[in-house]
């Protein structure tokens, strides 16, 4: 990850092979914010899910209390399954935290504060208003996820991808007087074939 030697505040995204990673630079304590992200299929069909770019993506200047928009580029991913058996119907990806409350935790022991998943906000493909991570999904109980695409499966679609561009910010309205930390947390990307 890279540092700041200004007063600056400043955040990037990087994603190495399956890996998402925030950073976001505090002047005061070079506070961080780290996301990692995996990638995962569930169910007993062949489905995949790729990270294929988006390892660059940066916030100039991370403003407390504002939304912070990551720029670079979004975040491609890639679904792809194959041979679906001809009760299933659609395949869902989903984006999701392991806790709602602290999706990213503080790593300073005199810091008590986390980052709660509903301050990361994404949105598939440029189109639309960003949408926080505060639902529940099939692979978890906390309400820090959303439900990213649902591809509509039929004869003639058994076999076949799609990619698709995430777009994410911080939204750090809520957290006007976040400490300057280092945060962590792994956010997972998962997809379904259903029913």
């Amino acid at each position: 990850m890279r540092s700041t030697k200004t007063g600056c505040r400043h955040a990037w995204i990087a994603v190495v092979v399956c890996g998402l990673a925030l950073l976001a630079l505090s002047p005061l304590l070079h506070g961080q914010v780290r996301v990692g992200l995996e990638a995962a299929a569930a169910s007993s069909d062949s489905l995949s899910v790729q990270i294929n770019s988006g390892s660059s993506l940066s916030i100039a200047s991370l403003t407390p209390g504002a939304v912070n928009s990551f720029s670079g580029g979004p975040v491609s991913i890639t679904t792809s399954w194959t041979s679906l058996k001809s009760s299933r119907t659609a395949v869902k990806l989903y984006a999701y935290f392991a806790s709602a409350t602290s999706a990213l935790q503080h790593t300073n022991s005199l810091n008590t504060t986390d980052i709660p998943s509903s301050a990361i906000q994404v949105r598939m493909n440029g189109s639309g208003g960003y949408n926080p991570l505060s639902s529940t999904t099939p692979f978890n109980a906390a309400a820090s996820g959303r439900l990213l695409f649902t591809q509509t499966i039929n004869s003639g679609n058994r076999t076949s991808s799609r990619t698709d561009a995430m777009d994410v910010q911080l939204n750090l309205t809520t957290l006007p007087q976040l400490p300057a930390d280092t945060y962590t947390g792994t956010l997972r990307l998962q997809a379904q074939a259903t029913p």
